[in-house]
């Protein structure tokens, strides 16, 4: 059964539930835009000269992967494969903590958003190989692009949070049809994964947005503030990557608009840059879950600093954080880059090798000259934001 009726939130917007499953799968099966899409990521070079027969040798793969799938678990385990192999494949390694010390039952995690896909992935990953149930996954509905990418996300417990409802009275009850369905989602015994604010932090600035904390109290706005927090159990959640896969395309998207005034996305921007999320080098990745927020919070305004403050104390900073960072303090008009380098110079925690700096060069190589000011500022801004926030723990592993 549904929990559309309830919440208030069309069904189009909601996970599928396990009757929705079988015919879902049947019908992805048959889709051409998916096969086209895994032929050309899973064998880019026979599909551009035989697009027909590499599409259907992914489909027979296809059908055998999902052979006897009737429900979302067993929809889950076969992605739970595809993450293993994600990890493997495009991590140097993954680390997470904190997940033994999460209390029982459901928790709605907030995180800092680095990645479209990747960032709710690896939050399951840790999971799921901990033994706990999954997560339902909050997006925003501007990626609701291509029906079998939809389809997709629905079956991995993703549901669609709107953005830009036209009139305030429909923007007020797409919010409340959200805030109902997160609760009614943690009272059935599911967890919740949203980000800290709308939209990826395509500048590496880890900021929480009060107005997220105001839409889970529309649900029940009699409650005080941190009664309600404690009772759906508000989870914060640090993911840092040593290399973004993205970092180029988000560096051009801020170049352009700074000098611009306005960025228009290309069509299918948004589901290319998941693909390559997923599919890009990371390097290393540390996930760390922190407390559950107990105090008796006067705000929304004081849970997002608090947030912010398990977050960033939270994130673990990478050699590449720190070349950028030096680069940037030499640059005219970068006042506060500098600053912050002077106090890492003085406090001696980095000193990179000839082999590091030689690793970052070639990665920057890879961004055109054009971008750079922007490429640099995304991998020192989680520096500059520490220090901001007088958190410490400055060592990069």
């Amino acid at each position: 059964m549904r929990d559309g009726p309830a919440s208030g939130v069309c069904d189009d917007l909601l996970p599928y539930a396990d009757g929705d499953v079988a015919d879902t799968l049947a019908r992805l099966v048959e889709d051409k835009d998916l096969l086209q899409f895994l032929a050309g990521y899973r064998l880019p070079r026979l599909n551009r000269m035989f697009p027909s027969l590499t599409q259907r040798l992914v489909q027979h793969r296809l059908r055998g992967q999902i052979a006897g799938v009737s429900d979302i678990e067993g929809f889950q385990d076969v992605m739970s494969h595809y993450a293993r192999r994600l990890v493997q494949d495009t991590m140097t390694f993954m680390r997470y903590e904190g997940v033994d010390a999460l209390p029982e039952g459901p928790c709605l995690f907030v995180g800092n958003h680095r990645d479209i896909a990747a960032d709710s992935m690896c939050l399951n990953y840790a999971l799921y190989y901990s033994g706990r149930s999954t997560v339902r996954i909050a997006v925003g509905d501007n990626l609701i692009q291509r029906s079998f990418a939809t389809d997709l996300m629905r079956l991995n417990k993703s549901f669609f949070i709107q953005r830009n409802v036209p009139g305030a009275k429909r923007q007020y009850a797409a919010l409340l049809g959200s805030s109902r369905f997160i609760h009614e989602s943690l009272d059935a015994g599911e967890s919740v994964w949203i980000a800290q604010s709308e939209g990826r932090a395509k500048d590496g600035v880890d900021v929480t947005d009060p107005a997220i904390i105001k839409m889970f109290t529309l649900a029940d706005r009699r409650a005080e503030l941190g009664a309600l927090l404690r009772r759906l159990r508000v989870v914060p959640v640090s993911i840092a990557y040593e290399y973004d896969p993205c970092d180029v395309l988000k560096a051009r998207e801020l170049t352009l608009r700074e000098a611009e005034g306005d960025y228009e996305k290309p069509a299918g921007e948004d589901l290319r840059s998941l693909a390559l999320g997923l599919a890009g080098h990371k390097g290393r990745v540390v996930l760390r879950v922190g407390s559950p927020l107990v105090d008796d919070f006067e705000s929304p305004e004081a849970v997002a600093l608090e947030i912010d403050r398990q977050i960033l104390g939270l994130y673990q900073l990478f050699p590449v954080n720190y070349l950028a960072l030096e680069v940037l303090s030499g640059i005219a008009g970068a006042e506060a880059f500098a600053d912050a380098q002077h106090t890492v110079s003085e406090a001696g925690h980095f000193q990179p090798t000839a082999e590091t700096r030689a690793a970052f060069a070639a990665r920057i190589d890879g961004c055109p000259p054009e971008y750079r000011r922007r490429w640099l500022e995304s991998y020192a801004n989680p520096i500059v934001n520490k220090l901001r926030c007088g958190i410490g723990t400055l060592a990069p592993i």
